[in-house]
This record gives C-alpha cells, structure tokens and sequence, in this order.
C-alpha cells in the first residue's frame, strides 16, 4: 500500500530560519509552481534556493515577530479557505461574498494571487491558523508586532479583498495586530 501524503501540520522545516521551495509551496499551502511568482509578486527574495522565513513574514503578512513564542506560531503552515470555513462555520461563498463587501467579522486573510482576468474571486486566500482558532473560540488572537514600512500588493493595488482601502502599507493581519498592540479592543474587526 503506498505511503499516505503526510498532514501539513507534521511541517517542519530542515533549516531553521530558512525555507526551500518545497517548505515554503508547504507553508503557503500552493504548489511548488506557483511559489516562484508569489515570491515575485511580494518581493521575496531567495538566498542560495533558500527564502529566509522572516522575509517571507513581513513581506506575505506584514508581521515582524519579535520573539521565538511568534516565530514558532507562524511556522505552522497557512490555512486555505475551506479549513477557514470549517473553523468558523461560515460557508466559503459567504466568506468571499462578504470580503468583497468588507464585512467579514474575521481577518481577511492574505490574497497569494493576483485577480483573474475573468474578474473571478481568487481562491488563494490564506489565514494564520492560531490567529482565526483563537478568535474562533472566543479568545484573544495573538498580538504580533506589525512590520514597519510594508509594501504588500494589496497596498500597491486591487486585490480582491479589499484590503488596500483599509489600511496602506499594511496588510489586515498586520492591522489587527498593530490595534492589539495599541492597546484597542480586542474584538475581531
């Protein structure tokens, strides 16, 4: 019997710090193609086949963790929309229905892809998982420090969310995130 694709959740990365291809096409949730035009796109830049992960933070969430508890929390791999929905018993039209309109109660997650031509809702939306589990629950997200001075694509321009309209220079998690850190509510926006 062939061996079973193993869970995202077993990721691990072979070097600390870093992320190959293969790791990062893991941790975004996208295949091993598309890793080379989402780097691209977001300004990633790749060290000997290597990307470093804090890069890859800051430049795909617009978060600059500060200390090694942030780090671990987002090595865990980015979830897609379908995990979204489970999570939060929302039904994935209603999730893309309501990022167009702006009224998502949950973070609106980073846009990987660029819109299509056809002006179809991309569906390569991602979300940090402990951030969405926790609100989810009823819980404070955790607070990671927004990085300073991010120039994301949905700051640059349309990306299907929403996002550019809301705060530029920083993408939605990086907007929760600096209002937890200011001291504002806690609640989902």
């Amino acid at each position: 019997m062939p061996e079973r694709k193993k869970e995202r959740r077993d990721f691990k990365q072979r070097r600390k710090g870093f992320f190959s291809k293969t790791e990062l096409a893991e941790w975004l949730g996208v295949s091993r193609n598309s890793v080379a035009g989402i780097a691209e796109r977001f300004g990633i830049r790749e060290i000997e086949n290597l990307f470093p992960e804090a890069d890859v933070w800051r430049k795909i969430l617009g978060i600059d963790p500060r200390h090694e508890e942030d780090r671990v929390l987002l090595r865990r791999p980015l979830r897609d929309g379908t995990w979204f929905a489970r999570q939060t018993g929302i039904p994935q039209s209603t999730i893309r229905a309501k990022i167009r309109e702006g009224t998502l109660e949950y973070p609106h997650g980073v846009q990987l892809s660029e819109e299509s031509e056809a002006g179809g809702a991309p569906r390569s939306r991602r979300w940090i998982a402990c951030v969405i589990e926790a609100l989810a629950d009823g819980k404070t997200a955790p607070a990671f420090s927004p990085a300073v001075s991010v120039k994301t694509p949905s700051a640059l321009g349309k990306d299907g969310g929403g996002e550019a309209a809301q705060a530029p220079g920083l993408n939605v998690f990086a907007q929760i995130l600096h209002r937890n850190a200011d001291g504002a509510s806690q609640e989902p926006a």
